[in-house]
């Protein structure tokens, strides 16, 4: 049986650790971000290896349209994988600076989220 057709939940997805691997190359290169090297082979790697791609992806999201694609697709690869409920945390504190403030960060996560499909 296939996993994916199995309703799931996603209680507690973090849209920064959501990002799709392509999303942050196109981000970081749209502006002009430096990527931390590729993950050791091994599969086994220090924390701060982790963070600074923690950091990375999350310092890629400058504008709204960043965050809204960031949302939307972490949004869609859920359901594509059979998610019919997901709880989206999104840090408003990280975005603030650069939209101009907190509920210009609130409103596009939720302008993003609206339309998207259901599972």
């Amino acid at each position: 049986m296939d996993l994916r057709a199995l309703p799931k939940a996603n209680l507690h997805l973090h849209l920064t650790g959501s990002m799709r691997p392509a999303t942050l190359v196109e981000l970081a290169d749209k502006h002009g971000l430096p990527l931390p090297p590729p993950l050791p082979p091994t599969g086994k790697h220090p924390w701060e290896v982790f963070q600074t791609r923690y950091e990375t992806a999350r310092e890629a999201i400058r504008t709204a349209e960043d965050l809204q694609r960031v949302v939307r697709e972490a949004i869609q690869d859920n359901v594509d994988d059979g998610c019919v409920w997901v709880e989206l945390q999104v840090d408003p504190t990280s975005y603030a600076p650069l939209l101009g403030g907190y509920e210009p960060v609130v409103e596009a996560t939720l302008d993003a989220m609206r339309g998207q499909p259901a599972g």
